[in-house]
């Protein structure tokens, strides 16, 4: 089976509800932003053990599942609740715990891991104000938005506890 199909080449593409689409629609920027940081996310998990690892697969999982959402709107299956909002407030929250309070701004690159988390920081940011285009558009699920802002103060502190 080949994984090209050509049918992209005129600068658009078919979304998962079957509507065709540019390339440079507000949902395939943030699709783009999505992926991009789930690249980085894989990254870090090769970096990281034990419960983080699993920790960043269920936001892989969870990022997945957004850009399903912003493609199929309607489809409620790939809405997500307020339990995955919940556990990352869980989990910031317990990286937190012994964490000394912030007194400055934070530099990045103290080593790799700190770096690559930063990284992907910024680009849940970017992907947070694409899909807040897409949302004026066409309202999405509310809890996508916050979990994407939720998802950069997790990776802020995971980047201050590495």
């Amino acid at each position: 089976m080949r994984i090209y199909t050509r049918a992209g080449d005129g600068g658009e593409t078919s979304t998962l509800s079957g509507q065709k689409v540019s390339k440079n629609d507000a949902s395939i920027h943030f699709e783009g932003a999505a992926d991009e940081l789930n690249a980085h996310l894989g990254l870090i998990k090769t970096m990281l053990s034990g419960n983080t690892q699993q920790f960043i697969e269920e936001i892989q999982a969870n990022l997945m599942k957004l850009m399903a959402h912003v493609s199929d709107r309607e489809n409620e299956r790939y809405f997500l609740g307020e339990d995955a909002v919940g556990g990352l407030e869980r989990e910031i929250d317990r990286l937190s715990e012994g964490l000394p309070p912030l007194s400055a701004m934070l530099v990045p690159g103290k080593n790799a891991v700190e770096a690559h988390i930063h990284i992907a920081r910024a680009v849940a940011r970017r992907a947070e104000r694409l899909f807040t285009a897409v949302n004026a558009e066409h309202p999405l699920c509310p809890e996508a938005g916050a979990y994407l802002n939720r998802l950069s103060d997790y990776l802020f502190t995971l980047a201050r506890q590495e």
